[in-house]
């Protein structure tokens, strides 16, 4: 027995290494996300074809808000009213979806970033749920921050209870994201001044104001629209990123 090999060396796991469903610097177990994140990706990308397809559906609009001004007859500008109309709920639907996604798989993130000892956190599970909920009111900006700490705390070259993790990089895509969110939100207020309206279309109004309005704005509508559309690819992009590395953090497989 004594010709035997001595046991190979270097058999500890690498640095910053969580075993999947164990616990990293708190001694608190992780729980999985990358189901969450796969469902909220499918979820934004609904979102996001609906969103294409309005963009040019509003051109049709256009031309049907013509046709109304100068003929009175409002039959075929209803029919495309209502087209566009339903495919707004579709979006809703898809957009809802999103948030109670969204508010869970945050609260996760933030929860296993506890388990990995990133402390003291500016924003807790139970913030990270607010931010998504309210962080419109704030024009992004509180969901900047919150996406910034989530994405260094997911860190998996980071060992669990490092006090330096919020010195980490940063990927570009959240500064990109908000610099769009700003983006739209001016090209809103803009819309809303002129024609006192907001966030796009209003169907509030009279049809002969609605038709004035697709008429004269349209473009600004349309930029509206492709902002948005531009923000929901970075998002989206955001969301994978994240999911993978936080997935390698906890050591989900």
């Amino acid at each position: 027995m004594s010709d035997l090999p001595p046991p190979p060396p270097n058999m500890q796991p690498p640095p910053g290494y969580v075993a999947y469903g164990g616990s990293g610097g708190s001694g608190m177990p992780t729980r999985p996300i990358r189901a969450l994140g796969m469902w909220l990706v499918v979820l934004i990308a609904a979102a996001m074809v609906g969103q294409l397809v309005a963009v040019p559906l509003q051109f049709t609009l256009r031309d049907a808000a013509r046709d109304f001004l100068s003929t009175n007859d409002a039959s075929a500008f209803d029919d495309k009213i209502a087209l566009f109309l339903l495919l707004t709920v579709l979006i809703s639907i898809a957009s809802i979806g999103q948030i109670v996604v969204l508010c869970v798989w945050t609260f996760r993130l933030a929860k296993n970033a506890q388990a990995l000892g990133r402390s003291p956190q500016s924003f807790s599970p139970g913030a990270t749920v607010a931010v998504n909920l309210l962080g419109g009111c704030t024009l992004g900006i509180l969901p900047f921050f919150m996406w910034r700490e989530l994405w260094v705390a997911s860190d998996p070259d980071t060992p669990p209870g490092d006090i330096t993790w919020k010195r980490r990089a940063v990927t570009a895509l959240i500064p990109v994201h908000l610099a769009l969110t700003l983006a739209g939100v001016v090209v809103g207020v803009v819309i809303g001044l002129n024609r006192g309206l907001s966030n796009g279309i209003s169907f509030g109004n009279d049809r002969d104001d609605l038709a004035e309005t697709l008429d004269d704005k349209l473009a600004l509508i349309g930029l509206q629209g492709a902002i948005g559309v531009a923000a929901s690819i970075v998002f989206l992009l955001i969301v994978r990123q994240l999911t993978a590395r936080h997935a390698r953090a906890i050591g989900e497989g």
